[in-house]
């Protein structure tokens, strides 16, 4: 059976842990963070919609994202806020020359330090492969 394909309607990509160097009094130390992407910053597809809105494809990303931004640098990334972008996908389904993203696929968050999923779908379009 399918999964929800991924608009801009709505959702959030998460990840955690999104571990970053954090300044704890004269010390840094690693903290785990969560990492939040708006799926409705995704930019998504300019003619192919889903109940109304725009498809989110595995060429668009996330620019930035927010629950970090105590931190100072990601342990892999050396980044705070950085972007996601959308690492699985259908590999049957495309809109606009690139795959489609649905709900649960996963992600790479905090300019890859952090893996996440995709939490959002128009539930009434499901999509497999």
């Amino acid at each position: 059976m399918g999964r929800p394909i991924t608009t801009t309607k709505g959702g959030i990509c998460f990840a955690f842990p999104n571990v970053c160097l954090t300044q704890v009094g004269p010390v840094t130390v690693p903290i785990p963070y969560p990492s939040i992407g708006q799926i409705s910053d995704a930019g998504g597809t300019s003619k192919v919609m889903a109940g109304g809105s725009n498809v989110v494809r595995k060429a668009d990303s996330i620019p930035s994202t927010t629950g970090d931004s105590a931190g100072q640098a990601g342990v892999t990334s050396g980044t705070v806020g950085g972007k996601v972008e959308f690492m699985s996908h259908s590999a049957t389904v495309k809109a606009e020359g690139s795959e489609v993203v649905r709900m649960f696929d996963q992600t790479k968050q905090n300019d890859g330090n952090a893996v996440g999923i995709v939490l959002g779908g128009f539930p009434t379009v499901l999509v497999g492969g």
